[in-house]
């Protein structure tokens, strides 16, 4: 089959949110060629060996594998990540975190910004390229994640210090740790679902979750465990942020202003919406900070 054939005759055998521009994709990978050479050559046939590469990229897709995953990066904010099977995928839904952080951020002259559970790098990341003067640091529990994280700090030429451990106790063992009394915020995009709406990932498709890191969406029975967490070491570490950043599942911004509410009785909230009228972020920040 030529190309043009292949795209439509694979495209209706994929049951996905976007099955042509998965082949697209998968077939550009296979000929290592830019899409838009699909559609100046519609016509060109591919070799065996390009054939039978095609077929076990699709044959991976078909499973419900992620195409991230396949290909091994995914864009976000503007920039190319590298993601594995370790880190969970970036989605468009987390740039609204970033865009709320930079905004304040600027407004506030932040001297510091710091990611709990970091991930692939993607969130601290962008910040870093966009705030080239604040010093930055992240956190994750996983070793894997954070080998991931500075492959691609070092990827996008940014500096960030980076520590494993959980959530915000490797904070407290930072030497200079003494700089972060004054001005900094707290960004995080902690595991959030309840283990009955795995599905309701944003930007996910129903069998692709199982390919991702359960330990990177699993927020426990109801989503909260580690938001519970997360204030309970705020508390203990007496950590006072000028604000502090959080993505969240569609229906948690109440219980989690309570929880923030219990740590931080000074300090105000807000809730800002996705696209699609969903509560995705809570913004806590102190009395002073508009």
């Amino acid at each position: 089959m030529t190309i043009s054939q292949l795209i439509t005759y694979y495209s209706k055998l994929l049951k996905s949110s976007s099955p042509v521009l998965d082949v697209e994709l998968l077939l550009s990978q296979a000929l290592n060629q830019s899409k838009e050479y699909l559609y100046t050559y519609p016509e060109k046939k591919l070799t065996a060996s390009q054939l039978s590469k095609f077929k076990k990229l699709f044959a991976r897709r078909l499973k419900g594998e992620p195409i991230a995953y396949i290909q091994g990066h995914k864009e976000f904010y503007g920039l190319n990540f590298k993601v594995t099977k370790n880190v969970l995928i970036p989605r468009p839904e987390t740039e609204q975190l970033v865009e709320e952080a930079l905004r304040f951020s600027k407004e506030h002259k932040i001297l510091s910004l710091v990611e709990i559970g970091v991930g692939s790098g993607a969130v601290i990341i962008s910040l870093a390229k966009n705030l080239p003067k604040a010093e930055f640091i992240g956190t994750d529990i996983s070793d894997k994640a954070i080998a991931v994280a500075k492959k691609n700090a070092k990827f996008h030429k940014v500096k960030i210090h980076f520590f494993q451990g959980n959530l915000l106790k490797p904070l407290t063992e930072i030497i200079n740790f003494q700089f972060l009394i004054s001005n900094y915020i707290i960004a995080a995009n902690l595991p959030y679902l309840d283990r009955k709406e795995k599905n309701l990932l944003p930007s996910s498709d129903t069998k692709g979750i199982k390919f991702e890191p359960k330990l990177a969406w699993d927020g426990g029975p109801d989503g909260l465990k580690y938001f519970r967490e997360f204030f309970n070491q705020l508390h203990k570490y007496k950590l006072q942020p000028a604000a502090i950043f959080l993505e969240i599942g569609h229906n948690q911004a109440a219980k989690i202003i309570k929880l923030a509410k219990m740590s931080l009785p000074k300090y105000k909230t807000s809730v800002k919406n996705d696209l699609c009228g969903f509560d995705r972020l809570v913004i806590i920040y102190k009395q002073t900070a508009k």
